[in-house]
């Protein structure tokens, strides 16, 4: 039955009325009648056009804007059935408040706004207010708002579904847009289509608390639900913050917004980093991190992936007060990780920066920290360059405590510049591999004309060289075990210069002491100037703990000496001079100076 009545057909009805008032009492509540029957009807046939005949341009852009809105009345749970005018209150020539009652209960009662039409004169429904209890308080809300917010929800999921950039900013809130709006397209449709998961094919059935600026409306999908903050600004429902909670943990998210703020960071970072901004770089580094590690850096010897590149594979752990950024490479997981910075004040929104970026090796079990790496790089630049300046200070503080003990403790500044070291060439070193072992890096670098290895050893936190790696042969490539046996030979040839026995004594063995030092109050003379044997290039070293033969010069002149280990260090136990080719001319200093001094008591 057609209830919706024409504007000549009300305005002979309202005649009708004045003219019977005995007869029909209840003539004056029949255009709110006729009015609320035909907006009831028309919602529950949904039929769209009939709803927007009989309401205001006010409620059809409030409730009716979307094509599905008309179905979502049922979400609001909008009570049905005949309705029975109960009150009518005039408010004036163009507004009534009508009271409506649902069959006999009074608990079923709903209170209408009517309005007059500006254009046409009708009056049509402006709002429909519904009175709702839970736990014991009861609440009255408008339709209008409460279909506002079910739309607006549904603009939501379209917008953020349709990967729409415009449409995605049109629903946030200033902040939160301004958030997003931050994010390069790639990482923003991601993390859209990422937050909507299987929402965008589910029904929209939210479950609402609103108070006046805020709404939080709860979303159930096919694994979890969404749960979407809202915020009034203008008269218009605009999102604030979203999470998802969802039975597989990939989908989790505690805080859409949390995320975003992590992901311009890393965005941020990576695309800085690529192109050597440190300027940008410092606004999404932890202070420590950026001073400390990025700032001297040459960011070009370590490669990470670009923003681009990491788009379209990266994962995001958000925990609290810190979060992970991880990209999957052909070869390597990166992570970066990002702490969570506190806004100054409650209007400040809280920040993410990283404070380091750790690389794994896929198919193998190296770690290696972006900081540590970089320290190690400058650890290695000073060291090189202290080394072949023969700086012995800053050699000793940047040497372990056993590299320092075995040889750095045992020389002054003047034996510093006797050391041989040809491999240390004075030539800035260029970084060419980093491997990270645990507590020990080996840093390759070419330095000069070659290819040298500085091995460092973080000890507590502190990073330290343990060693340098030569590449030469018929020697031990380690830097800390030659000097080891060569600063004892060295201070022996010294002590043969100057003629000083107590010096020898303390740098020779037990068994030379007792058969040449002990007995001799001065340096005995056997023909050859001893010390220039030693003024030849290191040429071989064979060594093992206890035992150590080092050649000097070559089969026409020069040395080999015989140490010993006694106690932490080597002592000289004896020496063959060379002065030629031939046997004879091959002489054991031990055995020599022996002979000498019998010869002299007899």
């Amino acid at each position: 039955m057609n209830l919706r009545l024409t504007e000549t057909e009300q305005r002979l009805a309202a005649l009708a009325c004045l003219a019977l008032p005995l007869m029909f009492s209840g003539c004056a509540n029949m255009v709110e009648s006729r009015t609320i029957a035909a907006f009831s009807e028309a919602l529950q046939e949904e039929d769209v056009d009939s709803l927007r005949d009989v309401t205001s341009s006010r409620f059809e852009e409030k409730s009716l804007r979307h094509e599905e809105s008309v179905k979502d009345f049922s979400v609001i749970r909008m009570p049905k059935g005949d309705i029975e005018i109960v009150d009518v209150d005039v408010i004036n020539d163009n507004e009534k408040r009508v009271t409506g009652q649902i069959g006999k209960s009074k608990s079923r009662r709903l209170r209408y706004r009517l309005v007059r039409d500006e254009k046409t004169g009708k009056w049509v429904v402006d709002d429909v207010y519904i009175k709702k209890q839970k736990n014991g308080v009861s609440s009255t809300r408008a339709v209008t708002e409460l279909m506002d917010l079910v739309t607006t929800v549904r603009e939501f999921i379209e917008a953020w579904d349709s990967g729409s950039r415009s449409e995605i900013l049109r629903m946030a809130d200033p902040e939160f847009g301004t958030l997003l709006g931050s994010l390069p397209d790639e990482y923003l449709l991601r993390l859209a289509k990422q937050a909507i998961g299987d929402r965008a094919e589910s029904k929209v059935r939210p479950e609402a608390q609103m108070d006046e600026d805020i709404a939080l409306v709860k979303l159930p999908g096919k694994s979890g639900q969404m749960i979407i903050s809202f915020t009034k600004v203008r008269d218009q429902w605009l999102i604030s913050d979203l999470a998802v909670e969802s039975r597989k943990d990939k989908d989790h998210i505690s805080s859409v917004k949390q995320m975003a703020t992590v992901l311009r960071s890393a965005s941020v970072f990576l695309n800085s980093y690529s192109t050597g901004d440190k300027k940008k770089l410092k606004t999404v580094a932890m202070k420590s991190f950026f001073e400390n590690s990025l700032e001297p850096a040459i960011l070009s010897t370590v490669q990470l992936p670009t923003a681009t590149q990491a788009a379209s594979t990266y994962q995001v752990k958000l925990q609290s007060g810190f979060a992970d950024f991880m990209v999957a490479t052909d070869d390597e997981l990166v992570k970066l990780s990002l702490s969570k910075v506190e806004g100054e004040d409650s209007s400040t929104a809280a920040k993410y920066l990283v404070d380091d970026v750790t690389i794994y090796e896929i198919d193998g079990n190296q770690e290696k920290r972006l900081s540590a790496l970089f320290l190690s790089h400058a650890m290695v630049e000073l060291y090189a360059e202290a080394l072949s300046l023969r700086e012995l200070q800053t050699v000793k503080m940047m040497s372990t405590a056993d590299f320092k003990q075995r040889v750095w403790q045992r020389i002054d500044e003047p034996l510093m510049m006797q050391l041989p070291m040809p491999e240390i060439e004075n030539a800035k070193p260029k970084i060419l591999t980093t491997v990270f072992m645990g507590a020990v890096t080996e840093v390759t670098v070419r330095q000069g004309s070659r290819a040298l290895v500085y091995v460092l050893q973080d000890r507590d936190g502190e990073l330290l060289v343990k060693d340098v790696l030569l590449p030469v042969s018929g020697r031990p490539n380690s830097l800390c075990k030659t000097l080891e046996t060569m600063v004892p030979v060295i201070q022996f040839a010294n002590s043969l210069s100057q003629r000083n026995i107590e010096a020898l004594q303390q740098l020779s063995s037990r068994d030379l002491n007792r058969k040449v030092w002990h007995k001799a109050k001065q340096l005995p003379s056997i023909g050859l100037r001893l010390h220039e044997h030693f003024a030849v290039p290191l040429m071989s070293l064979d060594m093992n703990d206890d035992l150590a033969i080092v050649g000097l010069g070559d089969d026409q002149y020069g040395a080999r000496v015989r140490l010993v280990r006694e106690g932490e260090r080597f002592v000289v136990d004896d020496v063959k001079l060379v002065a030629g080719s031939e046997i004879k001319q091959r002489i054991d200093l031990k055995e020599a100076m022996q002979f000498e001094l019998s010869r002299f008591r007899g």
